[in-house]
């Protein structure tokens, strides 16, 4: 069973990893991290995809999955090998994280987060091997009935009550069910495992990305205060699915602030942001909101700074990786899912009753504000976060700004999408969706610690940190960039 657990595992992240390739030919030469937190996300997610195709267009028995998975994998470890030898002549400017090495009290600290962060996820999942209520009633009860229902897995899927939400999409429970695929049985092994990843991927991911734009202290400062965060390592332990979102939004944003630094492969990149943006969507229904927050966000800003053409050759890369994407998921919606329990009784005369409700406008912001002192430890999180802005003050125009605007537009696209279905819900489901705004905010957690840190002067820039040049020869800093190039050698 470990052996099969361990291919599962090594599929996934292969099937990502070479994706990443296959689009994106210079990004293992441009970061030796990022592509692997990047990597492991979307390969569980197009992992899951295959799976559900395979099912969904009858192949063959659930059985010989891992067979035609690994025919997937020989094909592209074929794609990968070609699109590296057709660019391994052009030159490829490396990581400028690497012209300042990290504060080593830092290291320390980020390290000794990682610990305590995995300690503290471990203890929850060995108390809770099941996960919390929404994981058994909804996320890991779909993922049975996949596996359960055989060549009946549709009817079965459907065929659950309304409150478990048959229509949710299947990211999460396509993961599990193909883990236990491979395994031949049912174990709180996968949940808890897909959890896992999702949980540290995305602090790796805010690391890695924020050390790429501004510089390594700047990005450790970022996964500090997310490891720091009890609520997100405690939920993602929870084996909900608002993690997981919460990764392919970051990782979305985080493709989409990339161009600007590395504008030579810009097409690429735009293509894997449309691939992430479509994997939300196929994790949460709220993807369906993120989807245009994103093009909106980002369209005003890139073509307020770049212009129309520059913009419309953007959205054309981005619907290239979102377009499959987004048609398996549609396949999802029309052929097996059932209608979603929020869009019921939605008529005009109701819902515009209730947006005229003034105590709903109260409950919402009431919870907003409860949901954000659960996330942020009583406000101490919020705090530090003020503390630092007021030492390190904002940054000077440049590329990182770019990404952090698209990144605060999206973000605020998004609370304001929440609050109006929020206020449109029917009455019995309000108090329980307020009740839930912590998750919502949660989703986009790491996402804001994104945007405020590309925002913000580095340590070093700030005169709090003195730099420590590396060793290591780096290229030029791209314009904007705050940190100083290497002496040249004499």
């Amino acid at each position: 069973m470990i052996l099969d657990f361990a291919a599962s595992l090594v599929a996934a992240a292969l099937i990502g990893l070479l994706t990443i390739v296959c689009v994106w030919p210079a990004g293992l030469s441009r970061s030796r991290v990022m592509p692997g937190f990047l990597g492991v996300g979307i390969g569980l997610g197009l992992s899951s995809l295959i799976f559900f195709a395979w099912l969904f267009l009858a192949v063959g028995s659930s059985a010989r999955f891992p067979f035609g998975e690994l025919g997937m994998l020989v094909l592209l470890a074929g794609l990968a090998r070609y699109a590296r030898s057709r660019h391994r002549s052009r030159p490829v400017r490396h990581d400028p994280a690497s012209v300042t090495t990290n504060h080593p009290l830092l290291v320390l600290a980020l390290w000794l987060s990682v610990g305590a962060a995995a300690i503290a996820f471990l203890a929850q999942s060995a108390a809770s091997p099941q996960g919390g209520w929404d994981a058994w009633m909804t996320w890991n009860m779909h993922a049975r009935a996949i596996v359960r229902g055989g060549d009946h897995w549709r009817e079965v899927l459907a065929g659950l009550p309304g409150w478990s939400h048959p229509d949710y999409p299947l990211l999460v429970p396509g993961s599990v069910a193909r883990m236990w695929t491979y395994m031949g049985r049912e174990t709180p092994l996968a949940p808890v495992s897909v959890a896992m990843l999702f949980t540290f991927s995305t602090a790796g991911l805010l690391y890695s990305s924020v050390s790429i734009l501004r510089s390594r202290t700047q990005g450790t400062l970022a996964a500090l205060l997310l490891l720091g965060t009890k609520f997100f390592i405690l939920h993602g332990a929870s084996q909900y699915a608002d993690v997981p979102f919460g990764f392919f939004l970051l990782a979305t944003l985080v493709l989409l602030a990339l161009p600007e630094l590395w504008p030579e492969d810009r097409a690429r990149l735009l293509v894997l942001a449309g691939v992430t943006a479509g994997l939300s969507a196929w994790t949460k229904n709220e993807g369906l909101l993120f989807l245009p927050a994103v093009i909106v966000g980002y369209g005003l800003v890139i073509v307020r700074a770049r212009g129309w053409h520059t913009g419309l050759s953007d959205a054309r890369a981005f619907g290239i990786g979102l377009a499959p994407v987004l048609a398996i998921t549609a396949c999802f919606k029309i052929w097996v899912a059932p209608a979603n329990d929020l869009m019921s009784d939605q008529g005009f005369r109701q819902t515009a009753a209730r947006m005229l409700e003034g105590s709903r406008y109260l409950q919402i912001l009431g919870g907003t504000a409860q949901g954000f002192l659960e996330i942020s430890g009583m406000g101490i999180l919020g705090l530090l976060l003020l503390g630092y802005f007021l030492c390190a003050g904002p940054t000077a125009a440049g590329p990182p700004r770019l990404g952090a605007r698209t990144t605060a537009i999206v973000l605020v696209i998004m609370l304001a999408g929440y609050a109006a279905v929020l206020l449109a819900a029917p009455a019995p489901l309000l108090a329980t969706n307020v009740r839930s705004i912590n998750r919502l905010l949660l989703q986009l957690w790491p996402s804001m610690f994104f945007a405020y840190f590309l925002m913000l002067r580095t340590p070093e820039e700030a005169g709090l940190i003195v730099p420590r040049p590396s060793r290591s020869d780096a290229a030029p800093r791209p314009s904007g960039h705050s940190r100083p190039p290497l002496p040249e050698a004499s």
